[in-house]
């Protein structure tokens, strides 16, 4: 159960209890960065966030890199920021710098994608509402829009339709099931590799901020024992502090973005230790 609500004020006491000189923030978009929409095509980006996103990217002190379940094409299309690190797939595909990176299980799953299309496609005929949604690397089966009441016959469907193989895995989000391959990367993966290359040359004590809303965030919660991990909006989890919503991750963003200083420790000669 997340303990309390992460405001400015408590993450400059972490920081300056910690004599935090950096800081490198782990960011799930959609449920965190942005409201949940009746479509993965139908979000909204507001000018707040971009403008928050921009001047993190911008502070030598800042790093910011999205964790997401979308591809690297989709997090592209989305936020066009210079200087933003992305993980896409659940940590299938990374972007950093010049530098990009395919994790091994990807070319295993698109060896049986075709199959599993095949075999998935079909399924939004006999549910209405139901979208199927390929990312390349992984695929999603959005259910938001299914009657609740046939949630269990999907549930059902789903397991028998992908018996064929042992290499993949349905693994739960939110009204959504992602089917990936098995094994392969998580959250945890994404942020524990991006967190190996960013954090390269930055002024230390550094403080990872990791945030996310929903299952495969709780992956990404565990990745690195010294981060502030912050869970948006209800539910249980793991994470020690959480938000309300989407907006308040915005807010929250735009205030620090626009004063930096906040976090800055004030005497980090000090010799605090984590």
């Amino acid at each position: 159960m997340c303990k309390s609500l992460l405001t400015v004020p408590i993450l400059a006491n972490i920081s300056q209890q910690y004599h935090s000189q950096s800081w490198i923030w782990f960011l799930d978009i959609d449920g965190t960065l942005l409201d949940i929409a009746p479509s993965p095509q139908s979000v909204h980006v507001p000018r707040i966030l971009v403008q928050a996103l921009t001047r993190l990217t911008q502070n030598p002190r800042h790093r910011v890199a999205l964790v997401s379940g979308r591809s690297l094409q989709d997090i592209d299309q989305l936020f066009p920021i210079n200087g933003l690190s992305k993980s896409g797939n659940h940590g299938a595909e990374y972007q950093w710098a010049n530098e990009s990176w395919l994790h091994d299980s990807s070319q295993r799953f698109l060896a049986v994608r075709p199959q599993i299309l095949q075999r998935l496609l079909p399924l939004s005929s006999l549910f209405p509402g139901l979208y199927i949604e390929d990312k390349q690397y992984s695929i999603s089966v959005h259910y938001r829009h299914v009657d609740h009441s046939q949630h269990p016959q999907l549930a059902e469907q789903l397991q028998q339709r992908l018996a064929f193989s042992r290499d993949l895995v349905i693994y739960p989000a939110k009204l959504c099931w992602e089917v990936r391959p098995q094994p392969g990367p998580t959250k945890k993966d994404a942020v524990t590799m991006l967190y190996r290359i960013l954090s390269a040359g930055l002024p230390e004590p550094i403080l990872p901020i990791i945030m996310g809303d929903d299952r495969t965030d709780e992956d990404a919660f565990g990745a690195l024992e010294h981060g502030i991990t912050v869970h948006i909006g209800q539910g249980t989890s793991r994470a020690r502090f959480s938000l309300p919503s989407p907006q308040h991750v915005r807010e929250l963003l735009a205030e620090i973005s626009a004063h930096p200083e906040l976090l800055l420790a004030t005497d980090p000669g000090d010799g605090g230790t984590r």
